[in-house]
């Protein structure tokens, strides 16, 4: 029983460390089963704000205490056990509550909290198995901490969930970019340009086309001078409705230059920071996806993916397990974009819905777009390009935790698990 404790003690107070100086746990976070940061920051980890490892401390160190009293009198001895004995099974009964939780209602599990539960456990299996009290006093010690288990529960459920995520004003003085390939007037006019390879891109694009379409004498001008091709694609792009969102307190964006899930002139357009390989990210578009639903045409996404990988995220110093294939995936997803924009949203909704691997998602996208010229594009330096973008808006944002929504003058940071939650926010930045 000693030994059970000190390891539920020492166990919990780490985790009640992590979370009162919001660090991560060490080893255990954005898997697809063991993610102590989903567990640990889920309504079942506090009860009444307070960390549920906080009374588990509280009880593992008075059992301990108590276990190393042995020299009292009879009546208090008697008392002691008493008191070991509801702090064991009320330990317990929490632990059964607490992996039950992890298992069916949050489907992730954290090692972390399973090593404090099964010590309690073979806590309170200890303490009935050693007999120390008569089955009158056992049942007396059981109805007491199952009553004490039981007001618990009741105010975790009683208890509103708190928000998943923070949301972060800003003033609406237009922030100073630190550079941009957009140049001087677009720096002073807080431009974020997409990357300047994407322009040759589109020109190159542009010509295939016409090669495509047989139309011999725009090739041959443009064999005379290459920089009617550029031309021609900006003028067609001129054509097409679009518009400019702000962000961050002033940074603009135009809608028909990042990868766009809606409209490029719908009423409403805000940016989604995310990696495929989130679980946060994946609650977060659920909530979009049926908000997307109820406003329809009004709503548009510029979705940017930013992968916690640091071989093109330098701000990820060491990468999970789960996120080893984001960077190709979100390289992946821009190049899809790149092909045939029609068919982006089908794309992108395919890789949060499937969570595939980098294979299936190849193999996926190659008969949802042209086979030869996802290779072409993917062969060049545009999808990382795009994504190296990304993640210099991703640190103008103030890096850490994604999910990130940016709005005109707020930015959510965290997951948004509720659709209701996620209308709300979108209707009062509208």
């Amino acid at each position: 029983m000693l030994t059970c404790s000190i390891v539920a003690l020492t166990t919990s107070s780490y985790l009640a460390w992590s979370a009162m100086t919001s660090s991560p746990v060490a080893g255990c976070s954005g898997g697809s089963v063991f993610d102590c940061d989903h567990v640990l920051h889920s309504r079942w980890s506090k009860v009444l704000s307070v960390p549920v490892s906080i009374p588990a401390i509280l009880t593992h160190a008075s059992v301990i205490g108590l276990l190393l009293l042995r020299r009292l009198r009879p009546g208090l001895q008697r008392l002691r056990w008493v008191v070991i004995g509801m702090a064991s099974l009320a330990a317990g009964g929490a632990a059964i509550w607490f992996i039950g939780l992890q298992l069916f209602a949050l489907g992730h599990l954290c090692p972390y909290c399973l090593v404090a539960h099964a010590a309690g456990i073979v806590l309170a299996g200890t303490f009935l198995w050693s007999r120390v009290l008569n089955r009158q006093t056992l049942r007396w010690i059981g109805a007491a901490s199952g009553s004490a288990l039981a007001v618990m529960i009741t105010i975790q459920l009683a208890t509103e969930p708190p928000a998943s995520f923070e949301t972060i004003e800003y003033e609406s003085t237009p922030a100073v970019l630190e550079s941009n390939e957009g140049g001087a007037d677009d720096a002073q006019n807080s431009l974020f340009a997409p990357p300047a390879s994407a322009s040759s891109q589109a020109a190159l694009t542009e010509g295939l086309s016409m090669i495509n379409d047989a139309n011999i004498s725009q090739l041959a001008m443009a064999l005379i001078n290459p920089a009617t091709l550029l031309h021609t694609e900006v003028s067609a792009s001129e054509t097409q409705p679009s518009k400019s969102i702000q962000v961050l307190g002033g940074i603009k964006l135009g809608t028909k230059d990042w990868p766009l899930v809606g409209a490029p002139d719908a009423e409403i357009v805000f940016v989604e920071m995310f990696d495929y390989t989130c679980p946060h990210c994946q609650k977060t578009h659920k909530s979009l996806d049926a908000a997307r639903q109820q406003l329809g045409d009004k709503l548009a996404v510029i979705t940017l993916p930013v992968p916690l990988d640091g071989k093109c995220n330098p701000t990820v110093r060491s990468t999970h397990a789960s996120h080893s294939e984001s960077c190709e995936i979100a390289k992946l997803a821009v190049a899809v974009w790149m092909v045939d924009r029609q068919k982006f949203a089908e794309f992108h909704d395919y890789l949060f819905e499937f969570t595939p691997t980098y294979s299936e998602a190849m193999s996926k996208a190659s008969s949802t777009v042209d086979r030869t010229e996802l290779t072409r594009v993917l062969s060049g330096p545009v999808p990382s390009d795009y994504i190296s973008k990304h993640v210099q808006l991703y640190q103008k944002a103030g890096a850490g935790i994604i999910p990130k929504l940016l709005f005109s003058k707020t930015t959510t940071v965290g997951a948004v698990e509720s659709p209701q939650a996620m209308i709300q926010l979108i209707n009062q930045n509208r």
